[in-house]
């Protein structure tokens, strides 16, 4: 397998582990804020305030998991970018060595071209 093939593949990966991420911390942030409202309600206050803390802290969880959804997906932004830019650079190295590499070539006299080896 090629270098590039493989950094591509590699990427990919990443890209998906973050997507994963992002859903299993939205689901954890919001299971978790459900528990503790629970947990509140029935062995702390011994259910005087049975629908209210668990309502409550259901929506503090929800609210962290989307402000941890909002920290990943910008993380995963900023990386993607990195990627990209770098991946442009790179092609820009390419093509700038292949165009120095043509004007060499029609420098040389059209005898010696025969004798290029372009690859």
């Amino acid at each position: 397998m090629r270098p590039e093939t493989k950094k591509y593949l590699h990427e990919i990966m990443r890209i998906l582990a973050h997507a994963s991420t992002m859903g299993a911390a939205m689901v954890f942030s919001t299971f978790a804020g459900v528990w503790f409202g629970y947990w509140l309600d029935t062995d702390v206050f011994h259910g005087k305030t049975h629908p209210w803390l668990t309502i409550i802290f259901f929506l503090f969880g929800l609210a962290g998991g989307i402000r941890n959804l909002l920290l990943l997906s910008n993380r995963l932004k900023r990386k993607t970018e990195e990627w990209s830019r770098e991946e442009k650079e790179k092609t820009m190295e390419r093509a700038e060595k292949r165009a120095e590499e043509q004007r060499k070539w029609r420098q040389l006299p059209p005898e010696a071209r025969d004798d290029w080896d372009e690859d």
